[in-house]
């Protein structure tokens, strides 16, 4: 068990813990706050840590220590918080039959824990100002500042801002990691991700932030744990929800500007009229083969809104996505790079190069065009009046019992073979790859009066 504690440790209690009458071997290692560090006297030491990432990693290392040593058990606590002298820091034990495995498990743990886990110490001087001190390496001590992390873009920008700023980032996939990324690294202060999605490996050639090993894991939580260990200034939530008209309205207030990386027409369009009744900055892009699109929506001004072309939202069907037309990793990661910088140049300036103009990228042939944004006069939204409504054509996998519906795969079938389901005493739930197909299908079903049917959000990959 790996365990982060702002008590103080018990190690009379932990050993109780691990005894084992079949171990012939306990080997401890406890770390103490020491007076003194590299020629500089220490009066106190004080850890902060990112708890989800840390615990996580550690119980990883905890069962690479017990499959790499044949161990009976081990246990770590690490301490967070301020810490006097003499108090105990981290605290190992490790049993064994033998004690060389247990000597060599306890010297792993602790080399593991320096390497990879998101926690950050800083040394308060008896006559020196107190630092952070970052312990990557076990073998050296570096000392840094915040400030040192920004030293080159705080010549081009207001760092003060970035820090201040509450970004919400809905889609981790294509887009969504080179977006993160970069805010990450430049010091956005608080950043939220809401994606629902997990991780597949043919997701890997193009979203950045994962590899083979997270495959089956929800994206958002992946993302954010590897970009807090990125940079350990900033705050990142992961929300693992499916933006929808419940959580909309809610998710996008309160935000400096919220960034759209989605892939379907149906959320952006969602997206962006939430973001107008929030008055909420959105730039929002997207990408069909090599052909790249963003803009950026400024509630209040004068450059008009998406439903100043489009009144109703498009189908999905529309359009292709990266499913079934193809992408490469590089052109997202262009286009998402493009996207952050825009975010970034307004949160520094309270302007940017796509609220005025739409940007489309062709990267096949490195044309450029901008369109003038124009708004449409007495237009609704641009004049704030607009209204989300629930939408009844869905239902959410854990909604429902699946005993007692009749759940049905459309993506190899044909719309008329929903036909003999017309006459089921059973709510009919329809899915298909993303549930697009299936939510139109229902829609026309609802439309002849059979109001059994419905579609289940998220398509296949939500169960």
């Amino acid at each position: 068990m790996f365990k982060i504690s702002s008590e103080l440790i018990d190690r009379e209690l932990l050993i109780e813990n691990i005894k084992n009458n079949h171990a012939g071997a306990l080997v401890t290692f406890e770390g103490w706050v020491r007076d003194h560090n590299q020629g500089k006297k220490v009066s106190s030491l004080e850890y902060q840590v990112y708890a989800e990432l840390a615990i996580l990693e550690g119980e990883k290392i905890l069962k690479e220590a017990v499959e790499k040593f044949n161990l009976h058990h081990i246990e770590c606590v690490h301490r967070y918080g301020h810490l006097s002298l003499g108090d105990t820091a981290i605290w190992i034990g490790a049993t064994a039959t033998h004690r060389d495995d247990a000597y060599k498990a306890s010297r792993y743990v602790i080399d593991e824990i320096k390497f990879r886990l998101p926690i950050w110490k800083k040394e308060h001087y008896v006559s020196d100002e107190a630092k952070w001190v970052f312990c990557k390496d076990h073998h050296t001590h570096v000392h840094f500042h915040e400030e040192d992390y920004y030293q080159k873009q705080s010549k081009l920008v207001d760092q003060s801002k970035l820090k201040n700023a509450k970004v919400l980032v809905v889609g981790a996939g294509g887009l969504g990691c080179p977006v993160l990324q970069s805010l990450s690294a430049a010091g956005v202060g608080e950043i939220e991700i809401v994606d629902f999605d997990t991780i597949s490996i043919s997701n890997i050639h193009r979203q950045f932030l994962y590899s083979p090993d997270v495959v089956g894991e929800k994206k958002a939580v992946v993302a954010a744990n590897r970009l807090q260990a990125m940079n350990p200034f900033i705050k990142i939530k992961a929300t693992d929800l499916q933006l929808d008209e419940s959580n909309v309205v809610a998710l996008t207030s309160n935000r400096d500007i919220v960034i759209d990386c989605t892939d379907n027409l149906s959320t952006k369009f969602l997206m962006h009229d939430a973001c107008f009744i929030n008055k909420t900055p959105l730039i929002s892009a997207s990408i069909y083969k090599f052909e790249g699109q963003m803009r950026t929506f400024i509630p209040g001004k004068d450059f008009g809104c998406l439903r100043c072309s489009y009144e109703k939202t498009p189908k999905d069907s529309f359009i292709g996505n990266c499913n079934d037309v193809g992408v490469l990793g590089s052109s997202v990661a262009i286009i998402g790079s493009i996207q952050a910088n825009e975010a970034l140049l307004f949160l520094d300036r309270g302007g940017n190069n796509t609220a005025s103009d739409t940007l489309l990228l062709n990267l096949s042939t490195l044309e450029q065009m901008k369109l003038k944004n124009i708004k449409k006069e007495n237009c609704q939204v641009c004049l704030g009046k607009i209204s989300i409504e629930e939408d009844n054509l869905e239902l959410i996998a854990s909604e429902f019992n699946f005993n007692e519906v009749e759940l049905i795969d459309i993506r190899d079938k044909d719309d008329s073979s929903i036909e003999c389901y017309i006459e089921s005493q059973k709510k009919v739930v329809l899915y298909c790859h993303r549930g697009i197909r299936s939510k139109e299908l229902v829609a026309s079903l609802r439309d002849r009066g059979y109001s059994h049917f419905y579609s289940l959000k998220g398509g296949a990959r939500s169960l």
